[in-house]
């Protein structure tokens, strides 16, 4: 992996208050289609998007530069009115494969890719809006250690060796620079027993030689305590439990995508992929005075001219603070 190099660590270490460490939240996300909990196991596409690992830690800043940037308090309001400004530090693993029993890719077909990434960001994260930016440097091709984490998975459940990862993505240094928002339009009932609906549009742009590309959609959020669609387990509403139902659409228009049109600086694979992507979640969730907990279900559309058909996979997602 490829990390940001010590200038850039010792810059960022401004990012962080003395007293941050206590106030600090974390998040693991884990993407996978053996998550399809309502599929029967030897039904379960193992493909395309199929394995994905996320570890982020979150920690109030009041940092100046980042304060011009986002505005907000000079400190984080967890009350009612919850109103925090936050540097964001991730890890990221993303696999990505055709069909997992031949030695070679069919005609056709997404080639063998991994990701592996390290990313710096900020963001504000209020009660009725989210504003995040992020910087992520890292490796595609062997160097991000794909084949041999999902090799190990496979044989740590008893599934089939996974074959052909010697022609996927070469090896790559790639960068992505990230802006996303969201905020709460409409309250869709009034607030009685501690009942609560939120439609939020929410959107994202990403630029990079990892992928360009914009997003919009909106996400329906409707249950006890309802939480915003954004999941830091910082903005806790008043540290009450709740139990929710998700919901959500959205389009994406993609420019460039390193998994699909092939490595940026050197000859590779590549496939016809689509321009217009469109994706529907599912979820259910709980949070406690803890943190939060969330299962969701991804519906992807068609990434590609040769893909057989939209592809699922599922998320289970956890922070706690």
């Amino acid at each position: 992996m490829n990390l940001p190099s010590a200038r850039w660590g010792a810059m960022l270490i401004t990012l962080l208050p003395a007293s941050a460490v206590a106030q600090r939240a974390t998040q693991v996300v884990l993407d996978n289609d053996s998550f399809n909990f309502w599929q029967a196991p030897a039904r379960r596409a193992d493909r395309e998007y199929t394995q994905g690992t996320r570890f982020m830690v979150l920690v109030p800043t009041h940092n100046a530069l980042v304060r011009r940037l986002l505005g907000g308090p000079n400190s984080c309001e967890s009350n009612g009115n919850h109103d925090c400004r936050m540097a964001s530090f991730a890890l990221t693993q993303g696999i990505y494969t055709p069909t997992l029993n031949v030695l070679r890719r069919l005609p056709g077909e997404r080639p063998y890719a991994g990701w592996l990434g390290g990313e710096v960001g900020v963001l504000r994260e209020r009660q009725h809006a989210m504003t995040a930016l992020a910087l992520e440097v890292g490796v595609t091709g062997a160097a991000s250690l794909a084949a041999p984490a999902q090799k190990a998975v496979h044989r740590l459940f008893g599934f089939p060796e996974p074959q052909g990862w010697d022609a996927q993505l070469p090896s790559e240094l790639a960068a992505l620079a990230t802006y996303r928002g969201a905020a709460t339009l409409i309250r869709l009932m009034p607030a009685r027993a501690g009942m609560r609906a939120l439609l939020a549009p929410v959107w994202t742009l990403r630029a990079g030689t990892v992928a360009t590309d914009a997003t919009a959609g909106a996400q329906l959020t409707l249950g006890l305590n309802a939480p915003a669609p954004w999941k830091s387990a910082t903005n806790v509403y008043g540290d009450r439990w709740s139990l929710f139902f998700r919901a959500g659409a959205q389009q994406t228009v993609v420019a460039r995508n390193v998994f699909l049109d092939g490595s940026t600086f050197s000859s590779s694979v590549r496939v016809d992929k689509l321009r217009w992507v469109a994706e529907q979640q599912l979820g259910v969730g709980a949070r406690t005075p803890l943190g939060l907990l969330e299962w969701q279900v991804h519906s992807r559309g068609r990434e590609y001219r040769m893909q057989p058909r939209a592809h699922a996979y599922s998320t289970l997602s956890f922070s706690v603070r």
